[in-house]
């Protein structure tokens, strides 16, 4: 006999495709075709963005993207396959339009930051004591702490 072995990811994917079916109503109910072509689509959606991206930066800006995924690729591109290449390609041109943009932001060696650090603390500044205040002479505890 053989034993059937589901794994839990297998379960999930099961699980939430039991879900979904059962959330689509019975009239909108997608044809064979169009689930094979939202299954060719991730690709093709990948090229628009990445495209899209492309063309909001500045051809400098395109060449830095093309070295830095130049760079990933001859390191990682072996293990890498068509659709995680065509992603990285979208993320890394995603990414410098911010990079374009804190670059434009000119900081000074000595600029301070916008907002300065400030510790909570829970006591109240007036219960706050210095560390050579003196006891009051009528709490034991204390002094038995400073002896």
């Amino acid at each position: 006999m053989s034993k059937f072995l589901l794994g839990r990811r297998q379960f999930a994917l099961g699980a939430a495709a039991v879900a979904t079916n059962a959330l689509i109503p019975k009239g909108n109910a997608l044809p064979l075709d169009a689930l094979a072509q939202a299954a060719a689509s991730p690709e093709t959606s990948l090229e628009q963005k990445t495209r899209a991206a492309m063309a909001k930066l500045s051809a400098s800006a395109q060449a830095e993207v093309e070295m830095k995924v130049a760079s990933i690729f001859r390191k990682y591109g072996d293990r890498l396959s068509e659709e995680q290449k065509a992603d990285i390609r979208r993320i890394m041109a995603e990414s410098q339009e911010g990079l374009e943009k804190m670059r434009a932001f000119k900081l000074e060696n000595g600029d301070q930051p916008a907002d300065a650090f400030r510790a909570y603390r829970s006591e109240k500044p007036g219960d706050v004591k210095p560390a050579g205040a003196k006891l009051k002479a009528g709490n034991p505890a204390q002094q038995k702490e400073n002896k």
